[in-house]
């Protein structure tokens, strides 16, 4: 970890929810960035900064960790070596305590407590404990480094997101069965949406597909309401930070370029969306509207996603097939010449209830649920 000044340059992982692989790459390749597949994500190679600049922009990432170093340990001696070889002034004051999330495999380490051992010795932290899933934790004041050990090989990267990078900032309301930002932005880009036509979610709940529909096609950042882990390293330098935040919501529209229009029957729900809308500061056209009964808008066709309830947060499972029969007349109806997306669990019979003719089924996870991603076009 370097700066502009002559120090060598970055290697970042860019973790993803299942599923969301592809629009993760298609992103890092519009923003010109280097980088080569991996489990869960992409790694990326760049200049100083690159962590910072895919924490700010990428929309479906989960969290960014940039890689300390790699070195190889036989045994407990040379893990210590290696750990202390590190360059942890860059990242860490040497207060905060030291969390640390460790996977071995095939390891000549026998367990994770003689990882915590060696990073006691080696750096003398206050304290040190394990760090629990990264997918849930973060934005604490410890700081969180990720420990992988492959036979002899060690690998060692910090945490720069802190909380999981799918809380944008805005929504702090949610609808009984909440959609994860990130995985909003994915279903979105999977479906091609780039922001240019009008978006039209018939069951929009707390408003997270319109929100973000509405910041992709101002080309607005989604990481410009929230803090970051790195904004605590002692590497971290506030005037470039200010300059590379100026510079994003410089190139950001001030309204989205087609209308984005929400629709539920639950008066309450648009009650939430508007207020999430609010704190997102964009403006949406939310009605209250049975989506049996519900008409295409005036606009140009454009794209309808939706979130519909899987039977296993909201309402009984029995309700389910009358709810998607009407959801499939009202998309192969009103909206025949519109594209469709939507999240449905893994059921055969459910998606086939839809009727939507030659939609592709991508497989996704919401939130730890096997579900499918129905893509459709015009009818």
């Amino acid at each position: 970890m370097t700066d502009a000044r002559g120090l060598k340059g970055e290697t970042i992982y860019v973790s993803t929810l299942p599923g969301v692989e592809p629009a993760l790459e298609a992103e890092a390749r519009e923003r010109g960035l280097s980088f080569r597949r991996a489990e869960g994500g992409i790694e990326c190679e760049g200049p100083p900064g690159l962590h910072q600049t895919a924490n700010l922009h990428l929309r479906t990432a989960s969290r960014v960790l940039l890689r300390l170093g790699t070195f190889m340990a036989p045994t407990a001696d040379a893990l210590v070596q290696g750990l202390q070889a590190l360059p942890m002034a860059d990242v860490w004051d040497g207060k905060v305590p030291l969390r640390l999330s460790v996977t071995l495999h095939r390891s000549v380490a026998p367990g994770p407590a003689v990882v915590l051992e060696s990073a006691s010795v080696a750096w003398d932290p206050c304290e040190v404990t394990v760090a629990g899933h990264l997918d849930e934790e973060g934005g604490g004041p410890e700081l969180t480094l990720l420990v992988r050990g492959e036979g002899e090989r060690w690998t060692v990267s910090v945490d720069t997101s802190g909380a999981p990078l799918y809380q944008r900032g805005y929504r702090q309301e949610v609808g009984r069965a909440p959609l994860r930002e990130t995985l909003a932005s994915g279903i979105l880009r999977l479906a091609g949406y780039a922001g240019d036509v009008p978006l039209v979610d018939p069951m929009c709940g707390s408003g997270t597909f319109l929100v973000e529909g509405a910041w992709l096609s101002q080309r607005r950042p989604p990481g410009l309401l929230r803090t970051f882990a790195f904004q605590s390293f002692p590497s971290f330098d506030q005037a470039v930070w200010a300059r590379r935040r100026a510079e994003a919501e410089g190139e950001a529209l001030a309204e989205p370029r087609a209308p984005m229009r929400g629709y539920d029957i639950n008066a309450g729900a648009l009650g939430t969306a508007r207020r999430n809308a609010r704190r997102a500061g964009v403006t949406l056209t939310l009605e209250r509207h049975d989506l049996r009964t519900l008409k295409a808008p005036p606009d140009a066709p454009g794209l309808v996603v939706a979130n519909p309830p899987y039977g296993k947060r909201v309402g009984e499972a029995e309700d389910l097939p009358d709810l998607y029969r009407a959801l499939g007349a009202t998309l192969n109806g009103a909206f025949r010449e519109w594209r469709k997306a939507l999240i449905v669990p893994e059921d055969p019979k459910l998606v086939a209830t839809l009727g939507l003719k030659g939609a592709r089924q991508l497989p996704v996870k919401n939130g730890g649920l096997r579900c499918l991603l129905v893509l459709a076009g015009p009818s």
